[in-house]
């Protein structure tokens, strides 16, 4: 039987390409594609005013969302994805507590992004994630 979660390749990255998308900055994308290599979706990334830079990282979680960690707007970005066809169900930002226009910090994700559904100890739902954040002064 077909299922449309785990018979799926999804590839997710970022695009340089100046004639990517209807800006010509860096522009997160993914994909799907069946088992036979026929094209199921494809997206780019924005959320409202900025485009989200980067993908680093995706997991299935056990609620079967297509979870990603990414950079938008230079702060490390989560979205959570139906990955039968890309719509994107939530999307959060991750900002320093106390960032001003000022004390700008920067950051850099890498792979690491887990949504653990059921914490065994809390039974509440946590986000797992690796990145890199150097304070400006």
């Amino acid at each position: 039987m077909h299922d449309p979660v785990n018979d799926l390749i999804i590839v997710a990255g970022n695009s340089t390409s100046e004639d990517f998308a209807p800006a010509a900055n860096n522009h997160a994308f993914a994909y799907a594609l069946d088992m036979d290599g026929n094209w199921i979706w494809g997206k780019f990334f924005y959320n409202v005013s900025f485009a989200v830079s980067t993908i680093s990282g995706c997991q299935i979680d056990d609620d079967n969302n297509l979870v990603m960690l990414g950079l938008g707007d230079q702060m490390p970005v989560i979205m959570r994805l139906n990955p039968a066809d890309g719509k994107v169900r939530s999307f959060m930002s991750l900002d320093k507590v106390g960032a001003t226009d000022t004390d700008v910090p920067w950051y850099t994700t890498f792979g690491g992004i887990y949504h653990d559904t059921n914490d065994w100890l809390t039974g509440k739902k946590y986000y797992y994630t690796s990145f890199i954040m150097q304070d400006y002064l």
